[in-house]
């Protein structure tokens, strides 16, 4: 008999409409428990923050989401690797005269720096009044919501 080399996880995710090409859909796993919702007996309890805005960081497309973009997804990962962690992104818009704030997730970084990477480099357009988001990584405060564990917040 043979070693296992990977594991299925069923997790719910927020299925994105990201740009066809890699015959694959972005998604991001959903933790246990966080300002989105919690599971309960095998359902996603959602809470007030929906519909929310979230960022597939390779692409580097927003999309708000409503609650039909949840989905029960089954992923494929090596053993012992965990489901990704999901981030939020509390940020101001430093265009002259806004500060509007505005609360956007994603996934799949292993880190803050990461996030600021993908975001300077892909310059994210959000909708913010009659503009885009002016991102500044000094109006930026990102929160860690690890799948199964407390979750850790870094203040930029």
């Amino acid at each position: 008999m043979g070693t296992p080399i990977g594991t299925f996880t069923h997790v719910f995710c927020v299925k994105m409409n990201c740009p066809a090409g890699d015959n694959q859909y972005c998604y991001i796993p959903l933790p246990l428990q966080s300002p989105l919702g919690i599971y309960a007996r095998q359902q996603y309890q959602p809470t007030g923050e929906w519909p929310a805005t979230f960022l597939c960081l390779r692409h580097g497309q927003p999309f708000s989401c409503s609650l039909d973009s949840v989905n029960l997804e089954t992923e494929m990962r090596g053993l012992g690797q965990p489901v990704p962690q999901m981030w939020k992104i509390e940020c101001e818009c430093a265009h002259e005269n806004c500060g509007t704030q505005h609360t956007i997730y994603t996934a799949r970084a292993p880190d803050r720096e990461t996030i600021l990477k993908a975001i300077a480099r892909k310059n994210p357009a959000i909708a913010c009044g009659d503009h885009n988001l002016l991102w500044r990584e000094d109006l930026m405060r990102l929160t860690e919501f690890a799948y199964d564990s407390p979750m850790r917040k870094y203040a930029l």
